[in-house]
């Protein structure tokens, strides 16, 4: 039988049953449990610091089957260094607690400053990427809650 390979613009209810139907076979194979489809949904945050009516700094990323992953920080270049970047740490990590996530994750350029903030707040670097985003070497850092 040819198979063809089709590009698709969005995922149908066919596909993501397609997807839900195998993945619910090969779970137990992977992971030794039967799979909690509940625990598989990705859910999103997004969170906004504020002084005054300015945004000074915004933390988003989104959370699956107990880890968190931390896809953006991004702090007013001028209010650098005045915790807002802690600020917004704490308040994703305190979200990863109250859903039970046990680890969180992020990325960040070597040779960033952001590495030592990370580092300060108890991120570990777990794996060096090499020509990643722009072709720079970038860190993958994590923490474990539990």
């Amino acid at each position: 039988m040819k198979i063809k390979i089709k590009a698709l613009k969005t995922k149908s209810k066919k596909i993501k049953d397609f997807r839900h139907n195998q993945w619910e076979l090969i779970h137990p194979e992977h992971f030794g449990t039967k799979q909690d489809s509940n625990l598989w949904k990705k859910r999103y945050f997004i969170f906004k610091a504020e002084a005054g009516r300015d945004i000074v700094g915004v933390i988003q990323g989104d959370w699956v089957a107990g880890v968190m992953y931390i896809d953006q920080l991004i702090i007013k270049s001028d209010r650098h260094g005045k915790g807002i970047g802690k600020s917004l740490m704490d308040k994703a990590e305190n979200l990863a607690i109250k859903n039970k996530i046990h680890k969180i994750y992020l990325n960040t350029g070597v040779g960033w400053k952001a590495v030592k903030f990370y580092e300060r707040l108890g991120y570990k670097k777990e794996a060096k990427i090499k020509n990643f985003y722009e072709r720079k070497d970038f860190w993958i850092m994590s923490k474990d809650l539990n």
